[in-house]
């Protein structure tokens, strides 16, 4: 059975298409296709980029025609928006997110400019734009619309469709949480955090093998105003609003700077007064009245000016670490099992990961690689196969989430000799102990090989790496290359066999999503893979995830004594991780990385 599985549009929008048959899996999100980051755009782009088959099934991961919970996501109107979006971009040509993050009036410039240039798209923005503003709504059109316009989204690139279904937007976090983990054939509780889907922000499932129940839930009530709903996700998004950042994008950079500060006592006892446990439907709930000042940005920004940015991070990161690990422990006192998997754009929260693994009685913890909305493209199209009785066993030879395509030497050979400013060798299958002497010397190097990742993470195969043993090695990073912030901590990719070593409690974690306590001997050895607050956030290599990379860090052992590699992803601020070898050879070009290894081959600049 052929089936493709969607976050059809919206942020994080994605594709995921299963091969029952022949027992294969392709993951995309469209981002890595537009190299918009976070985009929104419907899935369009990637229908234009791949070949797809006729497919058996479509499935959507939202569900709330009726539009209850105010996601405004199943609307007939939001397929128009669509429409004006797509428009919009033959306009603009944009490359990158800031070309999109303009001006109204630069917007308003580029569309007049294009009734002269492209009175086509001139008149087809208007056009649609005055649909919108006409649109009638009800459940049954949202429906019609929806159907009518993913089919056609799939016929105008040649694809036929037999039917398209639609599941609640949490099973669809929840579903591959916990058929993509190791503890699949076992009862485990799947909890899901994000900002809304669906009128909820969480739910938590007892998983069975083939079976699943809903054993709890947290609504996203709608406050009626601006963009209020009662959800922890959203009082995060606040936070990060308040310190300047990106909602649903720089929450990481509010966790990261949390570690530098303390909870102020008075807010965090106000946010902790305003949310309680719900048993009787074991969710998560909100006093409403003492809830709605932290979502007024101009209150929350007189609270950072007077605790201080750090402990104003601090005290949302506490008030998330101490509300989940309240609510799991209810859960458990209810469902007493060890095994949890996690879901949902919260769950990106490493620390929070790390205090449910050290305050609750989960000890096998899985967090799904791709835990936002792009996971949701995954778990529809789990769904749909599981509806339809398909065998999906096979998902475990799954370890790691390279979903993504890959590309051949010659590919790779043809794609470098169209720039003049670089210079390659071929290193053959010496390449990765080549890499290893050259990040031991302190060079920064970027990888690209194989199958793309899947998810925020890049874990070898679309990689930037440096020494964690050079200290001058985060700030290179940070300052020439990803322009980060200086507080922002690095992954480290670790052998697995090193694992007892440098950390005294830890498991068998493959992904990034979960940090754990070095030990401190190693930590001063070690100072660019641990975070201010003596955390890491590793990646555990065995030979069977990664040949390859699995072989550059054992080098790296060889070399330094340590088996151990800072890890970020393979892009420059403001750009998605590179898909394509030409996405790989600009952005090299683009920044001060030292070398790329890119299918074997060395590259420099002239």
């Amino acid at each position: 059975m052929k089936i493709i599985g969607t976050k059809f549009c919206g942020h994080d929008s994605a594709l995921c298409f299963i091969d029952t048959k022949k027992q294969n899996i392709f993951a995309l999100s469209t981002e890595r296709v537009t190299r918009i980051k976070h985009d929104s755009m419907d899935i369009t782009p990637i229908l234009e980029t791949y070949q797809f088959p006729n497919l058996d099934c479509v499935a959507h991961s939202y569900s709330d025609f009726d539009d209850k919970g105010k996601d405004g996501e199943l609307r007939k109107k939001m397929t128009i928006t669509k429409d004006i979006e797509k428009t919009l971009r033959k306009i603009i040509e944009p490359k990158y997110i800031k070309d999109l993050s303009i001006s109204r009036r630069e917007k308003n410039s580029k569309i007049f400019k294009a009734l002269f240039t492209k009175p086509g798209l001139f008149f087809s923005y208007y056009f649609h734009k005055y649909r919108r503003a006409l649109t009638y709504e009800s459940p049954k059109i949202n429906r019609s619309a929806y159907v009518k316009y993913i089919r056609n989204c799939f016929s105008k690139n040649s694809i036929t469709v037999n039917e398209i279904v639609f599941y609640d937007h949490h099973l669809c976090h929840a579903a591959p949480s916990y058929y993509l983990s190791p503890f699949s054939d076992e009862p485990a509780i799947a909890l899901t955090i994000d900002g809304q889907g669906d009128g909820y922000f969480s739910k938590a499932f007892l998983f069975e093998k083939q079976d699943y129940k809903l054993i709890g839930s947290s609504k996203a009530t709608y406050l009626g105003t601006s963009n209020w709903y009662k959800s922890i996700g959203r009082i995060y998004n606040y936070f990060t609003e308040a310190m300047d950042l990106r909602p649903n994008s720089d929450e990481g950079k509010v966790e990261a700077l949390a570690a530098y500060g303390n909870a102020d006592k008075e807010m965090l006892s106000d946010l902790k007064a305003a949310t309680f446990i719900n048993t009787e439907i074991l969710g998560i709930d909100f006093h409403e009245d003492k809830l709605v000042k932290f979502y007024d940005t101009d209150y929350l920004k007189k609270c950072r000016l007077k605790v201080g940015d750090e402990n104003f991070c601090a005290t949302v990161q506490t008030y998330l670490e101490d509300t989940i690990v309240d609510y799991l422990n209810a859960i458990s006192d209810i469902h007493p099992l060890k095994k949890l998997c996690l879901s949902g754009g919260v769950a990106a929260n490493i620390i929070m990961s790390l205090n449910i693994y050290e305050r609750t009685n989960f000890k096998e913890i899985y967090v799904l690689p791709p835990m936002g909305d792009d996971g949701l493209a995954i778990g529809s199209a789990i769904l749909a196969a599981l509806e339809h009785r398909q065998d999906l066993s096979w998902l475990q030879n799954y370890k790691m989430p390279y979903f993504g395509d890959s590309y051949g030497k010659k590919e790779v050979l043809e794609t470098l000799k169209k720039f003049e400013s670089i210079q390659y060798i071929d290193l053959g299958e010496s390449w990765p102990d080549e890499a290893a002497k050259s990040v031991a010397k302190g060079n920064v190097c970027a990888f690209f090989q194989g199958k793309m990742e899947y998810g925020p993470r890049a874990l070898g195969n679309r990689s930037i790496v440096a020494s964690p043993i050079i200290k001058e090695s985060r700030d290179k990073i940070n300052s020439n290359i990803k322009k980060r912030p200086s507080y922002q901590p690095f992954c480290p990719s670790i052998l697995e066999e090193e694992r007892s070593r440098l950390f005294g409690k830890s498991f068998s974690h493959k992904h990034m999503a979960i940090a754990f306590r070095m030990k401190k001997k190693h930590a001063k050895s070690l100072p660019c893979a641990i975070h201010i607050d003596g955390t890491a956030r590793p990646q555990f290599v065995e030979e069977k995830d990664n040949p390859t990379y699995y072989r550059y860090l054992k080098k790296l052992k060889e070399i330094s004594g340590y088996g151990v590699s800072l890890n970020t992803s393979f892009n420059l601020h403001g750009r998605t991780i590179v898909r394509t070898p030409t996405d790989a050879i600009e952005d090299f070009i683009d920044c001060h990385l030292d070398e790329l290894y890119i299918e074997g081959y060395k590259v420099v600049r002239v």
